[in-house]
């Protein structure tokens, strides 16, 4: 292509509403967006989560979940607390349980691809397993749902392991843009949306209403949950926690998709 001819395609290409950037300008945009990703310090949950976690006990959801928010980005994985590297003491001392109990839900864990362990010298540290979790730049294309790891840590404090874990099962079934707990939550049709409600969860998690009744207050008082008022209640998932879109919304935008959505009781169950 001769000079002239490089210049009309340009000047076609900018007719037509595109903007032409230079190789280096290219480069410190990517370089930027990483530094977007890793400052945003988030965890990928995998969607094969979801079939998975139905072999798991409250108990283990909860201890898994606790150690996402130790995830150190772009570290394939390994969990660092204060700078060091994690091992099943130091898991036990943090959430509370004996190391025997913590070294046999790890083991469990470890069983179904969820962690992984490897020695190093005397010492056996832990990282999540990268079959269902990513916390760093990927190549790979697959459905996830963000996990934003400062309001976790804020979050796990104040419950107990079977709470943490009961959070963690809800995860899958979030609806991508109104974060509604829902029967379908890819569904892009707001109007045909099933929303849970509380004796929906008890039922859908194969869990006890009693918990369910205890459970939900207090994630709620966390502010991991809020209950929005619709035709009839529905349990929203905090945006500022999870979040399946590109761009995370804010808790307004989240209520004001849900009131645009015009639910009406025949989209509760």
């Amino acid at each position: 292509m001769s000079r002239g001819e490089l210049e009309q395609a340009k000047l076609k290409v900018l007719e037509n509403g595109y903007t032409l950037i230079s190789k280096e300008a290219m480069e410190a945009r990517k370089k930027y967006s990483k530094k977007r990703l890793g400052n945003e310090q988030f965890v990928r949950v995998k969607g094969g989560f979801e079939e998975v976690k139905k072999h798991l006990s409250l108990e283990q959801s909860g201890l898994l979940f606790f150690l996402v928010g130790f995830v150190k980005f772009n570290e394939e994985g390994k969990l660092f607390n204060n700078s060091e590297r994690m091992t099943a003491s130091d898991i036990a001392k943090l959430v509370g349980k004996s190391e025997a109990q913590t070294r046999k839900v790890l083991g469990e864990l470890e069983t179904l691809s969820l962690i992984d362990r490897e020695k190093v010298g005397r010492k056996v540290f832990v990282s999540l397993g990268d079959t269902f979790f990513n916390c760093g730049y990927s190549e790979e294309a697959f459905k996830f749902v963000k996990v934003y790891k400062t309001r976790l840590k804020e979050i796990i404090k104040q419950l107990t392991l079977s709470e943490i874990g009961f959070l963690m099962q809800l995860l899958p079934h979030f609806h991508w843009k109104t974060h509604l707990l829902v029967d379908d939550p890819n569904e892009n049709d707001l109007s045909k949306l099933i929303v849970w409600q509380r004796k929906n969860i008890a039922e859908e998690l194969g869990l006890s209403i009693d918990f369910i009744k205890r459970a939900i207050p207090k994630l709620r008082k966390v502010q991991a949950i809020v209950e929005v008022k619709s035709a009839k209640t529905g349990i929203v998932l905090d945006p500022s926690l999870v979040c399946r879109q590109e761009l995370k919304p804010t808790f307004e935008e989240i209520v004001r998709t849900i009131n645009d959505a015009g639910l009406t009781k025949e989209n509760f169950r």
